[in-house]
């Protein structure tokens, strides 16, 4: 599990990382993540950081969002579960997503399993579904968040299959497991988790 972050060396990043244009109401996207973003991003460990959100506080600017956006109930429970996640309320998430049978529970599973870490867990919920829009839209967008060789690299690997290709990104998430929270290659992997959250949340707002 990675803790003790660089937070310098992520602030030359804040989130959230500006994202392509997405088929979402700008002006929902955008209230969103002025809401749920945090100076340092999720760590692709279990956490927690220091400037995530306390669960309460969390649950009711959840609330708050949904009442203002106008979601749909089954829309906002699997925002509500991704946004948890991302404030790293792994249980609080799970309890949401355990009992549900849709493609997009099963990628906020297999986040959480891969963020555990539970790698393993983690490729078994990537298995419950195909090609999947968040990942079509993330292996486009990818190469604009590669600078470095080492980066470049990274992303080939991880757009082989054209889209981008989740199982790949569990493995490079294990390969980094017990570097340091400062090596090059964890802090660039975690703008790229970040993207993820960023796609999904686009995805389940529109």
């Amino acid at each position: 599990m990675l803790r003790g972050i660089d937070s310098v060396a992520l602030r030359s990043n804040p989130a959230p990382v500006l994202p392509l244009p997405h088929p979402v109401p700008a002006n929902r996207f955008l209230a969103f993540w002025k809401l749920f973003s945090t100076k340092d991003l999720p760590e692709l460990g279990a956490g927690p950081r220091s400037d995530a959100m306390a669960l309460g506080p969390l649950e009711n600017t959840l609330d708050r969002f949904r009442r203002e956006a106008q979601l749909e109930p089954d829309q906002s429970l699997r925002l509500r579960a991704a946004t948890l996640l991302y404030h790293d309320h792994h249980d609080a998430a799970h309890d949401i997503v355990q009992d549900l049978q849709d493609t997009e529970a099963a990628m906020i599973h297999a986040i959480l399993h891969r963020r555990e870490p539970d790698y393993w867990n983690a490729k078994y919920w990537f298995r419950r579904f195909d090609a999947h829009p968040v990942y079509r839209s993330l292996g486009r967008r990818l190469p604009s968040l590669a600078g470095s060789p080492a980066e470049v690299e990274m992303a080939r690997r991880l757009t082989l299959p054209g889209p981008f290709d989740p199982f790949a990104f569990v493995d490079l998430c294990e390969s980094h497991e017990k570097c340091a929270a400062h090596d090059a290659g964890v802090i660039w992997l975690r703008r790229v988790q970040h993207a993820e959250f960023e796609e999904l949340a686009a995805h389940l707002l529109a």
